[in-house]
């Protein structure tokens, strides 16, 4: 009963979970793929042991075979595991007989009811027939929680009593204002996530404490009061997501469901499943976390993603649509920071409920009764429909909004969220002076909100006041903000009847004001009016946008908002509080600074350098200007080509697949040449982010109290006289805070960026690794003997079908290891390279100037050594990060998961550039929970194989190998060998187990 036993524990412990109403499921997927698994060990599946366990418990010794309740249609393992749990799994061929199979699960539509099923069993001569029926069907409901699925269109009804679960593991509220519908923000576990719906989920994916890998959604919910609103909503998303336009949010599906509700009762609700959005405009402007854009081509890539939401603002104004006069017209109706969303760092527009349709009639205006809620941002035309509801609006309504939204980012982009403040308070005083005018007798418009754009007919004279305030502090830098609010006065907050001429077209005339804006800025710097920013003040910039986005990244689902201050939805920004009575220290205040981020900073800087790094390349004598000075370097979205739409982190959450790609080196300038006697020191300071991060290291993993090696992780640069160094090849652990090998913190303590003797990885001849070296080259002189077409035949008979992908660390803490990864590449290559009959494939963890793939071994050898000479040659510091790069090499392979691979990976395990201790594993968990590898039956499909290269393997090597799989559930396919040792088990030890289960040196 073994098999059985295992069963029933793995129901409880691993395929159980609690949705956020508080009644609990089974997750079928993973039970149906444990079933259909055959252990290496067992040449049976688990099923077919299932099948003889429970028929001979029963006394039964005929059963029916795996193959019959397998596979086809008659598939029966869900009502196979429903009947494990009861005890009576050898009922299942009578199950199969009587129809009762998966597709058939939970049996809700009256076909097989209760009394039928008791009758059945009792024909049978089963015992508790009565119980067993109420007890199979009631169980069933558990075994089948409603699919989310991509574009799905689903009714999940059982008016009588609300059974139907959907599988949200957390969800929370949104919105907290009245409207047509409820918005919530709602979790679902990874594994009950389809491939499509995850692909369009982009980076919503986080790393949940309770519940494991989940992805993020909004869930729009409407009751039967507002379903007229939940359809004209549908429509417009379906008509307006078939322009595949970047600037809208996608539609992800539909379903009608009812559900029991906590006092007891059954709620009926239409809903749709949308892509998250992590904050709305108003509330990014508001964060502490956002700064505004200050470069160019910052300020560009911030207008360029509004004109996005202008571009589908046009695509609303005008649909072509599946009808006989070919087109339509249509208003949005309610435009406003708050239904502009930011996802994945890009502006979307949403909330298309109260838009609306009408056949379009060639010669006349368009007009359409709008019952619009803008308020604030309401034209002048819409307090009028107030009074009388019969006054129809143009779609001029539309640009007015929008006009006002633009007018708020010009605001925020210049004076940041204080002079957003100061300019809302401009316009209530504007407005409380009307009214003070009017209440005297004055024959005077009035608007209905108390911060209005326009006094009841036109726009406030104070609202072009402060465009020209705004004109007169913009940066010098920024060509584009001006030309931008131009556009505004002059076709948008207009008189009705002079908006609505010039009401068409508003994409393409941001877009136009972009390129002036951007031919402008290279005539100024063609002239030197404008200096260019150095490559060393770029490269500053960047860091400190890295380490905020690391911090970001890294909050967590709480579904009490009452006592949690990190959402995974960022909220909006507390009011400023006054300020206490009392001083409080001055370390404290620094250190109780909100770190924030630049828009758009770390996409506008990567991709001048990208281009600076290409120009110096076919330039070398104009190696240090700055791109933007040459008018061939024009941004793509400003040459017509489409801006690359690479997905970042949706929200600050513990991202799972949160991806910064590193830095090509050679697009890092070359540092300053340093006299010998003052050569560049490295000092860490107490309490620096360093420390912190150590001591976090320390609390997850545990050390052994062996000698380790050290190695700088973050150093911070100072220039002075060489100190006396001391010999920091070996230390032990005495006296210092536990830490991973490698990663001790120091303090005061100057390490020379010039390469040192300390943790230099000396080879010893007696290695296998150095013996087989050496009896290759002496076989053949020179290069050529690594090039063999000899096969091993051994190892012939694992990697037929199996490719291989080596990655390199190449951060400063190797550059004392490059003798011995040259060694042991050299040696590993020889062995591999005639068996990856696609070609082998090499990465670096930092930059990927020099990554091949699908290349001879010639070709991977040369490439390597070219990146051994470029990181021997470079005196600055770089830090792995290794969660990002196998996060970039996890969702490239999961492009095509057709064959088997294994990545072997060098390194000293130090990684200095991952902040969170725990980013490698949750990363490498999330990757292999996903469908593509979920579904595969060979347990060690995808696998990861450390050689590790120092003085031994640092204790995160070893906690990768050894704790990953009974901490997270997944497949053992990660070991760790030393560079001194097996050479064999450093290519065959993550899938092959008599060298899984070998000790490693």
């Amino acid at each position: 009963m073994e098999c059985t036993n295992i069963f029933h524990q793995n129901l409880t412990k691993q395929w159980k979970s609690k949705a956020y109403c508080g009644r609990e499921y089974y997750r079928t997927a993973e039970i149906v793929r444990w079933m259909l698994r055959r252990d290496p060990a067992q040449p049976r599946s688990n099923v077919e042991l299932l099948l003889t366990e429970a028929y001979y418990q029963s006394g039964s010794l005929r059963h029916p075979s795996s193959e019959e309740i397998s596979d086809g249609e008659e598939r029966c393992l869900v009502v196979f595991a429903i009947l494990l749990e009861l005890n009576y799994g050898h009922l299942i061929d009578i199950f199969q007989r009587w129809k009762i199979i998966d597709k058939r699960l939970p049996m809700h539509d009256g076909s097989f009811t209760r009394t039928h099923l008791e009758i059945k069993l009792k024909e049978s001569g089963i015992e508790n027939a009565k119980s067993l029926s109420e007890c199979f069907l009631e169980k069933a409901w558990l075994y089948c929680p409603c699919r989310v699925e991509f574009g799905m269109n689903d009714a999940f009804l059982d008016p009588d009593h609300g059974r139907w679960i959907m599988p949200f593991c957390k969800r929370q509220p949104i919105n907290v204002r009245g409207g047509a519908a409820q918005v919530w923000e709602v979790a679902i576990q990874e594994s009950l996530v389809d491939r499509k719906l995850a692909m369009a989920a982009g980076r919503s994916a986080y790393m949940d404490e309770e519940h494991g890998p989940c992805y993020v959604f909004a869930l729009k919910t409407f009751t039967e009061e507002s379903l007229q609103i939940f359809r004209w909503e549908k429509e417009a998303y379906l008509t307006v997501q078939a322009k595949k336009l970047p600037g809208m949010v996608k539609f992800l599906g539909e379903y009608e469901i009812d559900e029991q509700l906590e006092d007891g009762g059954v709620g009926h609700t239409w809903n749709m499943l949308l892509e998250y959005g992590e904050e709305n405009l108003d509330e990014f402007f508001a964060s502490q976390r956002n700064y505004p854009p200050s470069l160019n081509p910052e300020i560009i890539q911030f207008w360029n993603s509004l004109a996005n939401v202008g571009q589908v603002l046009d695509s609303i104004h005008n649909l072509e649509y599946g009808r006989e006069n070919g087109h339509i017209f249509r208003w949005h109706g309610d435009l406003k920071p708050d239904n502009i969303l930011r996802v994945d760092g890009e502006l979307k527009l949403a909330n298309l409920g109260l838009a609306k349709f009408k056949a379009r009639d060639p010669g006349e205006v368009q007009k359409q009764h709008i019952t619009g809620r803008t308020g604030t941002y309401g034209a002048p035309e819409c307090d009028r429909v107030r009074l009388d509801s019969t006054i129809s609006l143009s779609q001029a309504i539309d640009t007015w909004s929008f006009g006002c939204i633009l007018s708020i980012s010009a605001t925020w982009i210049a004076l940041g969220y204080q002079g957003i403040r100061a300019y809302d308070e401009l316009r209530r005083i504007a407005v409380k002076k009307l009214r003070e005018r009017k209440g005297k007798g004055e024959n005077i418009t009035l608007p209905a909100a108390d911060n209005a754009f326009h006094d009841g007919v036109d726009v406030l004279p104070e609202v072009r006041d402060w465009h020209t305030y705004l004109r007169k502090v913009l940066r010098v830098t920024d060509t584009v903000t001006g030309r931008i609010l131009d556009l505004v006065d002059q076709t948008m907050l207009l008189r009705e009847s002079t908006r609505r001429s010039k009401c068409s077209g508003l994409y393409n005339a941001i877009q136009g004001q972009l390129n002036d804006a951007q031919d402008h800025y290279d005539r100024l710097v063609k002239k030197g009016e404008l200096k260019h920013i150095a490559e060393s003040v770029k490269e500053a910039l960047l860091s400190v946008e890295d380490e905020e986005n690391a911090l970001a990244n890294y909050c967590t689902l709480d579904t009490d908002t009452t006592s949690s201050s990190f959402q995974y939805l960022i909220s909006s920004v507390e009011r400023h509080p006054s300020l206490g009575p009392r001083r409080i220290d001055k370390s404290k205040k620094v250190n109780e600074v909100t770190q924030g981020r630049v828009a758009h900073r770390q996409e506008a800087l990567r991709e001048q350098r990208s281009i600076t790094t290409q120009a110096s390349r076919e330039n070398p004598e104009k190696e240090n200007d700055y791109p933007e000075s040459n008018n061939s370097f024009a941004w793509p979205w400003l040459l017509g080509r489409k801006e690359p739409q690479g997905r970042r982190s949706c929200a600050s959450h513990n991202s799972i697949r949160s991806i910064s790609y590193p830095l090509d080196p050679s697009a890092i300038p070359k540092p300053l040449n340093i006299p010998n006697e003052k050569e560049v020191q490295i000092f860490e300071l107490p309490g620096s982010p360093t420390s912190n991060y150590e001591s976090s290291l320390s609390s997850a993993y545990p050390r052994n109290d062996k000698s380790l090696t050290e190695s700088p992780v973050r150093e911070e640069l100072y220039l002075g006289t060489k100190p006396q160094l001391e010999d920091h090849r070996r230390v032990t652990s005495e006296g210092r805070t536990s830490t991973i090998s490698g990663l001790e913190p120091y303090i005061a303590r100057p390490i020379s960026l010039i390469s040192s003797q300390s943790n230099q990885t000396s080879l010893d001849p007696s290695w296998p690794i150095c013996q087989e070296h050496q009896a290759l080259k002496s076989k053949k002189k020179g290069f050529k003997a690594f090039f063999s077409r000899n096969q091993d035949e051994y190892l012939k008979k694992f990697l037929f079908d199996r490719d291989i992908t080596f990655l390199v660390d190449n951060d400063m803490t190797m550059s004392s290891s490059w003798e011995a990864m040259t060694t042991a590449l050299e040696t590993l290559v020889s062995k591999v390279g005639s068996l990856d009959k696609n070609g082998l494939d090499l990465e670096f963890t930092l930059g990927n100037a020099h990554n091949v793939h699908n290349v001879s071994s010639r070709q991977l050898l040369a490439r390597f050594r070219d990146a051994k000479k470029d990181a021997l040659s470079q005196n600055y510091n770089l830090n792995t990060n290794m969660a990002k790069t196998l996060t970039r090499i996890f969702d490239k392979y999961l492009s095509d998961t057709r064959r088997a691979k294994t990545l072997i990976v060098l390194t000293n395990g130090v990684w200095g550039g991952t902040i969170n201790p725990t980013d490698v594993e949750m990363a490498i968990a999330g990757f292999l929970r996903k469908p593509a590898l979920a579904q595969k039956l060979e347990r060690r499909w995808f696998t990861i194989q450390f050689i590790a290269c120092g003085d031994q393997v640092p204790d995160i090597l070893r906690h990768l190998d050894d704790n990953l799989e009974d901490k997270y559930s997944i497949p053992d396919v990660i070991d760790t060998e030393h560079i001194s040792g097996n050479v064999y088990k450093m290519i065959l030890g993550s899938f092959v187990d008599e060298f899984d289960v070998a000790t490693s040196c």
